[in-house]
C-alpha cells in the first residue's frame, strides 16, 4: 500500500479504530492459517488479539489448505472457533485457495520491482527453491541454494559460498544445552517409553556368588503373566543364569553385563511384553 503498488485496496485501520467499526462492514486479515500457535487466528481462537474479540455470528475463513501435519492445530482453532458460535470455512468447502507461496509471475513483479542484485531463495522446500534459483537464472540474475551451515560472501558479483558451520537442534536441559545428537534425550526417550530395570550383585574373590541378585524396577508394571511380581521372576532367572554360568563368564565383568541384560530383556519381554533399559552393578569382594 505505501509503496503504491495494492492501488484498489479498502481503507486499512489499526486495531484501535477497528473496535469501533461495525462488525458488519469490517474485515480482518489475520496470520495463521495452518494453526500457528503463536499467531493471530490462535490468539483470536484463545479469546482476544490486540484487543479485538470474535463473537456468535462472526464468519472465520481459512483461505489456504492444510498443510499435511498441521492438521491438528488448524482443527484445534476450528472446534475453539465453533465453542464461540463463530462459523468457520475451511479448505473442506472446495471453493477457493490462496497460496501463501509466489508463484513465477509473482517472483518475476517482484524481481522487476526490487531489481535485486542477485537472488538467495528461501522459504520452501528444496524443490522450491531450485525453481527460484532457475528462475532468477534464467533472468540474468545470479542466484545460489543456500543450505543450513553455509556461510555466503555477498562481497563480489555473485553470492559464493565462504565457508559451513556445524548446525543442528539443541535442547536446553536444566541449565546446559545439549545436542539432538548427543544422546541425552535419546536415553530419556528410551527411559520414559521401555522402564527401566537395575540389576545389582555380589561376587567374592572366587568369582562365587554372595547370596542371590536383587532387582529394582521403574515404570514396570508389578506383575506378569506368571502372576508372580516380576521382581521376584526377575531374580530367579537371574540365579538360574548365574548357576550356568562359568569361571570365565562370572570372571568377565563385561560377560556379566552382557549375560544379565539378554536375561532380564528376555524376561520382560516374556512376562509383559517390552524390553526395558537394563543398569547391571557388579561388585566384587577381594
Amino acid at each position: 500500500l505505501e509503496t503504491g503498488v495494492l492501488t484498489d485496496f479498502p481503507t486499512v485501520v489499526s486495531s484501535e479504530d477497528a473496535q469501533q467499526i461495525p462488525r458488519q462492514d469490517l474485515m480482518l486479515l489475520v496470520t495463521g492459517s495452518q494453526g500457528e500457535r503463536r499467531a493471530a487466528s490462535a490468539q483470536l481462537a484463545n479469546g482476544k488479539f490486540q484487543g479485538i474479540k470474535l463473537k456468535e455470528g462472526d464468519l472465520f475463513l481459512f483461505s489456504s489448505k492444510t498443510i499435511p501435519g498441521n492438521e491438528r492445530g488448524v482443527i484445534r482453532i476450528i472446534n475453539q472457533f465453533s465453542e464461540m458460535g463463530v462459523d468457520v470455512v475451511d479448505d473442506d468447502s472446495g471453493l477457493y485457495h490462496v497460496s501463501g507461496h509466489a508463484n513465477r509471475p509473482d517472483l518475476q513483479k517482484i524481481h522487476s520491482l526490487v531489481q535485486p542484485q542477485m537472488i538467495i531463495p528461501m522459504h520452501g522446500e528444496h524443490r522450491h527453491l531450485r525453481a527460484h534459483s532457475k528462475l532468477a537464472q534464467d533472468s540474468g540474475l545470479p542466484a545460489l541454494i543456500c543450505v543450513n551451515g553455509m556461510m555466503l560472501d555477498l562481497s563480489g558479483n555473485a553470492p559464493k559460498v565462504a565457508e559451513y558451520i556445524e548446525t543442528g537442534r539443541r535442547y536446553l536441559d536444566g541449565s546446559i544445552q545439549v545436542g539432538a545428537m548427543d544422546g541425552v534425550v535419546r536415553d530419556r526417550i528410551r527411559l520414559a517409553l521401555n522402564g527401566h530395570v537395575i540389576v545389582n550383585v555380589i561376587l567374592d574373590d572366587e568369582n562365587d556368588m554372595l547370596g542371590e541378585p536383587w532387582v529394582e524396577t521403574r515404570g514396570l508394571s508389578e506383575m506378569g503373566h506368571a502372576a508372580a511380581p516380576l521382581v521376584d521372576v526377575l531374580e530367579e532367572d537371574l540365579s538360574q543364569f548365574i548357576g550356568r554360568a562359568g569361571g570365565k563368564t562370572r570372571g568377565d565383568d563385561d560377560k556379566m553385563e552382557q549375560g544379565f541384560k539378554r536375561v532380564v530383556r528376555q524376561t520382560c519381554q516374556a512376562e509383559i511384553g517390552k524390553s526395558p533399559e537394563v543398569t547391571v552393578i557388579v561388585s566384587r569382594l577381594m
